[in-house]
Formats: C-alpha cells, sequence, structure tokens
C-alpha cells in the first residue's frame, strides 16, 4: 500500500503539518507499506533519506495538472493517477497533510485489498447539507448527470481529507477526473468540486466506507493543531532525536485530547479582523547596517 501526501508552494505549516502526518503513519504502518511525497520542494523532506519516497513536481507540472478550466484542486486527482501509474498493482491511501494517524490501519488496509475504497467520514446527502456552498451546488446540479452519474437526493458527500482507492479499483480515479472536468464546465460552484467528485466516482462500483475511527483531520482546529506540532518539531530536532525516537514520541502521545474540530463564533471572528486592521503598529525599528 502507498501512503500518499502531496505539498506545494512555500508555506512551511503545510510542510510540518506533514512531517507530523508522516511521523504518525510510520508509527502504525507495515513493513512494507511505502510512505509517498509529492512536493515542490523536496529538500524540505531530506530528513527522512531513504525512508519516505519524494517525487518532485514544479510549478509547470502543476498548471498542466489544473488543466482546461484551470480548476487548482483537479492537482489532487492527477497526482494520484500518477501515482497508481506508477504502482498499478497497489492500493493508494491519500491523506491531506493536515491528518494524523491514531489507530493501527489494517482494516483499511485489508479491506482496499478486498476492492473497498474510502474516503475520510461521510458528511451527508447534499440536498441537506446546510453551508451556502453546498446549497448552491443542490441547486445547481439537481437532476443533472456528470459522466453518466445522475446526481439525486441520494447523492452523497464524503470528506477528501483521506481517500483510500483499492488496488481492484484504481481506474475509479479516470471516473473522478471525468466528474470533476464535467462539473468544471458545467460552471458549478467551484470549492467543494473535487470532493464531491471523489465521493461520485469513489462510490459509482463500490460502496465507500469511512476512516474517521484511525485517522483525525484536523481542519477545523489548524490553528491550535499546528502549535502543537510545530513545539513537538521543535523540541524533537533541538534535541537531536533519531526519526525512530521521534516516531516513539509521537506514538506515546494522546492525540485524543485534542479537538479536531471547534466552531468558531462569526463575531468573535469579524472583531479580531476589525481590531486587527485598526490596532496596527504604527512604529518599527531596525537595525543599522
Amino acid at each position: 500500500m502507498n501512503i500518499v501526501y502531496l505539498v506545494f508552494g512555500n508555506n512551511l505549516e503545510h510542510y510540518q503539518q506533514i512531517y507530523f502526518s508522516i511521523f504518525s503513519a510510520m508509527a502504525r504502518k507495515k513493513e512494507n507499506d511505502r510512505i509517498v511525497v509529492i512536493a515542490e520542494d523536496p529538500s524540505l523532506f531530506n530528513f527522512f533519506e531513504e525512508n519516505v519516497e519524494i517525487i518532485e513536481i514544479n510549478k509547470e507540472i502543476i498548471k498542466r495538472w489544473e488543466g482546461q478550466y484551470q480548476f487548482f484542486w483537479r492537482v489532487k486527482i492527477k497526482a494520484l493517477q500518477l501515482i497508481a501509474e506508477k504502482y498499478p498493482s497497489e492500493s493508494v491511501l491519500y491523506l491531506d497533510g493536515d491528518t494524523f494517524f491514531y489507530q493501527d490501519l489494517d482494516t483499511v488496509r485489508e479491506g482496499m485489498n478486498n476492492g473497498q475504497n474510502f474516503m475520510h467520514l461521510e458528511e451527508g446527502k447534499l440536498s441537506s447539507l446546510s453551508s451556502k456552498t453546498e446549497k448552491l451546488m443542490w441547486k445547481q446540479m439537481q437532476g443533472k448527470e456528470y459522466n453518466h452519474i445522475k446526481i439525486d437526493k441520494n447523492s452523497t458527500m464524503w470528506n477528501a481529507g483521506l481517500i483510500g482507492i483499492s488496488k481492484h479499483h484504481l481506474d475509479s480515479l479516470q471516473i473522478v477526473l471525468d466528474v470533476n472536468d464535467a462539473m468544471c464546465a458545467d460552471d458549478v460552484t467551484r470549492r467543494l468540486i473535487e470532493q464531491f467528485a471523489f465521493s461520485l466516482g469513489l462510490s459509482k462500483n463500490t460502496e465507500l466506507k469511512s476512516a474517521d475511527h484511525i485517522v483525525g483531520h484536523y481542519w477545523g482546529n489548524k490553528k491550535h493543531w499546528n502549535t502543537i506540532i510545530t513545539n513537538f518539531l521543535k523540541e524533537s530536532f533541538m534535541k537531536k532525536h533519531a526519526l525512530m525516537q521521534i516516531v516513539e514520541n509521537l506514538k506515546e502521545m494522546d492525540l485524543t485530547q485534542n479537538p479536531v474540530w471547534v466552531k468558531e463564533s462569526n463575531t468573535e471572528k469579524r472583531l479580531t479582523k476589525f481590531l486587527n486592521k485598526f490596532y496596527q503598529n504604527k512604529k518599527t525599528t531596525y537595525i543599522k547596517k
């Protein structure tokens, strides 16, 4: 099985998140599981040496992967196709950077070996979801077909922080890509297109199952987790811990004690934005050359 990450740009927080997730994967994976990182800056993963396979991409590749409609998150689909083409007899387990393993992944591995596809968790029927984006998507797509998949009241949105594709269904990725491109061509609002395309394409030939009981996805509490990760990495590297010592230290952490999602007050967010704009630093001093 290939455990796959994708990272681009120069935001070090994104790379730090993947470090943390890789350490958690190493604490849970089997010896023959491979960790692969598709990265725009592979030098930031030199620490792992031969323990992680790094595939370098650049802005030209990213631009090409965005396709005819220049949809950025189409890159995720193309990246997974790249892995499927390189290792056509092995299942693919993709994770967003803001994830971590907190249980053994044997059930996911065995499920994919038996033809099961996975996503992180079921968010609900598109027709009944409540966000503005999801309501608009339902209004735009209800009753339509995309690559012969009809959008009806049973069409379900799954969270794409984890995507597990069985080695028996790697061709599902082409279905996902075709659905994604058809939605772009139809000018569907873009924010969740890639996620919904995975939800539809991976469930066409097999029932999807969730993996949230194995992997945490802290997309709803990133600020808190970024602090945890930064402190963990600082201590690890300042003490010059070896790779496996870091993995063991992480394995001893109780990651369930920190929330992965927190509902923030909209009023607080607006006030914070206003205060940050209103009370700006007015005097700065630099050292002299």
